[in-house]
C-alpha cells in the first residue's frame, strides 16, 4: 500500500534519486578517503625513507669520522713509537717505570746508548750501543746502587736529537723522580757525557738539574788489541765517575725527601780523598735544602754537615758547623720544654772532641751535659728536671 501510494503522489522516484545522489556523495567521498589514506601513506613512506637515508647518511658519516679519528690516533701513535727514544707509547713508558720505582719512592736510573757523530741515525739506532754496559756495570758494583733503580735497556737508542730526546722523556715520566745519563762520542776521538734529573728536590727552583762534564779524550796509541784493551779501562773509569756522581744526586734526594743521613762519602775508598771532600760540601749543601723544606730541624742540620766535612776531612769547615750547632742547641735551652735529640748531641760531642778548642769544648760542656741529661730524663718518661 505505502509502495503504491509513492508512486501515485511521486515521492518513490524522488527517493529513489536521494538515495542515488547520496550513494554517489558516499562512493565520492569514500574515494576521496582512499586517495587521502593513499597520500598520507605515500607521505609517511617517504618521511620513513627520508629518515633512513639521513640515518644512513649520519651512520655512514659517523663511521667515516670514527674511522678518521682511529687512523689519525694511530698515525699519532706510530710517529710517537718512531721518534720516541723509548720502544713504548708514553702511558706505557710511565707505566713501567712508575712500577719499578714503586711509583717514584726511589728515583730511577736511565742510560742511554752515547752518540756517535760519525754514524747516521739509522748505524747509531742499530748499535752497537756504547757506554752503556760499563755505566750500568759500575753502577751495580758499588755499595749505594739501592739508592736508584737502574732500567738499563728502556731507552731503545741512543739521544741523537739530545735536547728534543730529553724534552720527549721529561713530559712522559712526568713527576716521577728521574736520574738520565747520555753522552756523545766526537770523531772516534773524545767522549762528552752528562747527567740529567729532575723532580728530586721538591723545589720549583731546583726541580731539574744538568750537569755537563768537560770532555775526555779517547785512547789512541797501540795496536788494535792495546786500543780495545785502553777503551774498556778508559769506559770502565767513565762508569766509575759516572756512579759517584748519580750516587750524589741520590743523597740529595734521599735526605730532602726522607731524612736519611748522607754516607756517600765514607763508602768510598781512602785513596779517593780529594773525591770524598768534594762529596762532603755537596752534602754539607744538601742539608739546607732539607731543612727548607722541614724534613730536619736546625740542630740537626749544623750537627749533620759538621759531622760529614768531618769524616771527609774537612776540619775547618767541620768546625764552623759545628759552632752553629753549638749555638743552636744553646738557643734551645732558653726554650722552656723544648726537644733536643740524643742522637744529635752525641755526634756533636764526637766531633767538638776533634775540632773544638778547650775554650769551645768548655762551654759545650756547660750547654750539651744539662741537655742530656733531660733528655735521658725525658726518655724515661721522667719529665722535666
Amino acid at each position: 500500500m505505502a509502495l503504491y501510494k509513492m508512486k501515485q503522489d511521486g515521492s518513490f522516484r524522488a527517493q529513489q534519486e536521494l538515495l542515488h545522489s547520496l550513494r554517489d556523495q558516499e562512493s565520492e567521498s569514500s574515494h576521496d578517503r582512499t586517495l587521502e589514506r593513499d597520500g598520507q601513506a605515500a607521505d609517511n613512506k617517504l618521511r620513513e625513507l627520508g629518515a633512513s637515508a639521513e640515518y644512513e647518511a649520519r651512520r655512514d658519516w659517523r663511521l667515516a669520522q670514527i674511522g678518521f679519528d682511529v687512523k689519525q690516533l694511530q698515525g699519532r701513535l706510530d710517529r710517537e713509537l718512531e721518534e720516541a727514544p723509548f720502544a713504548f707509547t708514553s702511558d706505557e713508558f710511565y707505566g713501567l717505570v712508575h712500577q719499578a720505582t714503586a711509583g717514584g719512592r726511589v728515583p730511577a736510573l736511565l742510560i742511554a746508548p752515547f752518540v756517535r757523530d760519525n754514524l747516521s741515525g739509522q748505524e747509531n739506532d742499530s748499535g752497537p750501543h756504547s757506554f752503556r754496559v760499563s755505566i750500568r756495570r759500575s753502577w751495580l758494583r758499588e755499595s749505594w746502587s739501592n739508592d736508584l733503580i737502574p732500567l738499563d735497556g728502556i731507552l731503545k737508542r741512543p739521544l741523537r736529537n739530545t735536547d728534543l730526546d730529553i724534552l720527549i722523556i721529561q713530559r712522559a715520566l712526568r713527576d716521577l723522580p728521574v736520574v738520565l745519563v747520555h753522552g756523545e762520542v766526537q770523531s772516534n776521538q773524545r767522549a762528552w757525557y752528562s747527567l740529567h734529573a729532575w723532580n728530586i728536590i721538591d723545589s720549583p727552583e731546583l726541580r731539574s738539574v744538568q750537569m755537563n762534564f768537560p770532555p775526555l779524550s779517547l785512547p789512541q796509541a797501540g795496536s788494535p788489541e792495546e786500543q780495545a784493551a785502553r777503551l774498556l779501562a778508559f769506559e770502565d773509569e767513565l762508569g766509575g765517575s759516572t756512579a759517584i756522581i748519580a750516587g750524589l744526586i741520590a743523597e740529595w734526594f734521599h735526605l730532602v725527601k726522607y731524612g736519611r743521613r748522607p754516607r756517600l762519602h765514607t763508602l768510598l775508598p781512602d785513596s779517593m780523598g780529594p773525591e770524598q771532600r768534594a762529596i762532603a760540601a755537596g752534602l754539607a749543601a744538601s742539608y739546607e735544602v732539607a731543612l727548607e723544606r722541614q724534613r730536619i730541624d736546625t740542630l740537626t742540620a749544623r750537627v749533620g754537615q759538621a759531622q760529614v766535612c768531618w769524616e771527609a776531612g774537612l776540619l775547618n769547615t767541620a768546625s764552623e758547623f759545628a759552632e752553629q750547632a753549638l749555638f743552636e742547641a744553646g738557643s734551645v735551652t732558653a726554650v722552656p720544654n723544648s726537644s733536643v735529640s740524643t742522637e744529635a748531641l752525641r755526634e756533636l760531642v764526637a766531633v767538638l772532641e776533634s775540632v773544638a778548642s778547650d775554650e769551645s769544648m768548655r762551654r759545650a760542656q756547660s750547654i750539651l751535659e744539662p741537655l742530656a741529661r733531660e733528655a735521658v730524663r725525658r726518655s724515661f718518661g721522667w719529665g722535666s728536671s
